[in-house]
């Protein structure tokens, strides 16, 4: 480690250097050079795509310093010819391009090539892992300037990488010239202790000591480079709705649970990571709304399909598009009462039965016969004997039922020919009822609701006048019987 030692102290010599040199133009006072990112925001509910992660540079950095790579091959041996960041990863993260700030002051050449690198990391050595990808860029520039932009150097891979654990990113040169990278303020460990930085030393006459170093462990100072990789991520998975049909006035019956990404919660990601649910707001759809919770249930007091809006906000370090907006809608039905009603056709003993209701999930007949009912939607029900019958229909949803009635009058049919183009007049009558298309040789019966034979006549001819005037008011059934069949129709009697 006797030639390690060495090259430390020499880094160490050069950034005090650098630090107290104020007329010299690659040096900048800790004091005096602060970073000009500009103000650009990103408007509300535009989606989250590619961007460069200026982590560093946003959040760590206050003032400026530069950091020569290597300018020699032998003689400037203390030159690091590379230099590398780590990235945590908290969910997948697509990684697709690398930003740095350069420049050179070769005098020779109009540019420098430098290649860029994505590597995973190696827990194990604190160091660089395998490569996964690479591309070769040039620094064009030629002098410094604090508004950084104007000094960005971006690479871009050929494909996004999908890293779902840290990865670093990385460049070097291979080429023995003055290539100055932009660093951040050693002298206040802007670092913050997280040990993110590397340093590569290549230099052909120590090849032993060659690799990439930890600048906090084994060079002793805890700054950063101004690194940023171009990410793109998924920015949520929607939120889950309990239950999407609910009752009113039912006490916090809509319930919705929201899951946050990782990055919202990674400081890496998010400026607001250390509060990451603190911009969350349900709108409820019916004018009230819950902020801050990711977990919460709602009380609606009147029926209808309602719009649960989430919104949340993820405060990337992006010095052009800062906010990454979560903006989804789903429904959620809060039911109202079912209105039940149907409809019939009655053949003789015979009535099918059509449910016409709305709002209701399920149905129950009571056919008004003392029989079993049914729980079909459009059931067929055959009595057993004549009569007028109250059906009820009961409809019912999760959260209220309701009921109607019409009533079935049943009636016998059989004969056939003339018999079924009997006319009963007048209908209602108070006195003298004459029916006419009849058949000789048939038999006519007058029967009331409950079944009992008033009147029995034996038919001689094709028209029979019968007397009423007796009978109370009422409904009955004349049944016309022979040898063929049976027919039956309503008579009112009113007086």
């Amino acid at each position: 480690m006797k030639k390690f030692l060495l090259v430390f102290l020499t880094i160490s010599t050069s950034f005090y250097g650098l630090a107290q040199m104020q007329n010299s133009p690659n040096s900048f006072s800790e004091t005096q050079i602060a970073p000009n990112w500009g103000a650009q925001t990103k408007a509300a509910g535009d989606s989250c795509g590619a961007y460069f992660n200026n982590y560093i540079g946003l959040q760590k950095t206050t003032n400026l310093f530069t950091e020569y790579m290597r300018k020699g091959d032998v003689i400037n041996d203390f030159y690091y010819n590379g230099r590398a960041q780590r990235y945590t990863v908290s969910q997948p993260v697509d990684v697709s391009g690398v930003e740095f700030y350069a420049y050179h002051t070769s005098g020779t050449q109009d540019s420098i090539m430098v290649i860029t690198s994505l590597h995973s990391y190696n827990s194990v050595t604190d160091s660089l892992g395998p490569e996964i990808t690479r591309d070769t860029v040039y620094v064009l520039h030629t002098a410094f300037t604090a508004i950084l932009p104007n000094i960005s150097v971006k690479s871009f891979f050929d494909a996004p990488i999908t890293m779902s654990s840290d990865f670093i990113i990385a460049m070097h040169s291979v080429e023995d010239e003055e290539l100055v990278i932009i660093t951040n303020d050693y002298n206040i460990n802007e670092g913050n202790n997280e040990n993110f930085s590397y340093a590569l030393y290549q230099n052909p006459a120590y090849p032993s000591f060659d690799g990439w170093y930890s600048v906090l462990n084994e060079l002793g100072y805890d700054y950063d480079y101004l690194m940023s990789p171009l990410v793109k991520y998924d920015l949520h998975n929607n939120f889950l709705i309990i239950d999407d049909t609910i009752c009113p006035a039912v006490v916090s019956a809509g319930c919705v649970d929201y899951t946050q990404v990782g990055n919202f919660a990674n400081h890496i990601y998010n400026s607001q990571s250390a509060t990451p649910t603190t911009h969350i707001v349900w709108l409820w759809g019916d004018g009230f709304q819950n902020t801050d919770i990711s977990t919460a249930c709602h009380t609606y007091a009147t029926a209808g399909t309602k719009n649960i809006n989430l919104r949340d906000t993820l405060f990337r370090h992006d010095i052009t598009s800062p906010y990454c907006i979560v903006n989804v809608t789903q429904p959620i039905v809060v039911l109202g009462p079912p209105v039940p009603s149907f409809t019939f056709l009655q053949s003789g003993l015979t009535a099918d039965f059509t449910n016409t209701s709305t709002n209701a999930d399920s149905v129950w007949w009571d056919f008004g016969d003392g029989t079993l009912g049914s729980s079909l939607d459009s059931p067929s029900h055959s009595y057993s004997t004549l009569g007028t019958f109250d059906v009820w229909l009961y409809s019912y949803n999760e959260c209220f039922v309701d009921s109607t009635m019409l009533q079935v009058t049943t009636d016998d049919v059989g004969i056939l020919g003339k018999e079924n183009q009997l006319t009963i007049f007048p209908n209602p009558s108070n006195s003298v009822v004459v029916i006419s298309g009849l058949t000789p040789d048939s038999k006519l019966e007058i029967i009331n609701l409950l079944g009992e034979k008033i009147i029995t006549v034996s038919v001689k001819s094709n028209q029979e006048s019968i007397d009423v005037s007796d009978l109370a008011a009422g409904t009955y059934f004349i049944k016309i019987s022979n040898s063929k069949g049976q027919v039956t129709k309503k008579l009112a009697v009113k007086h």
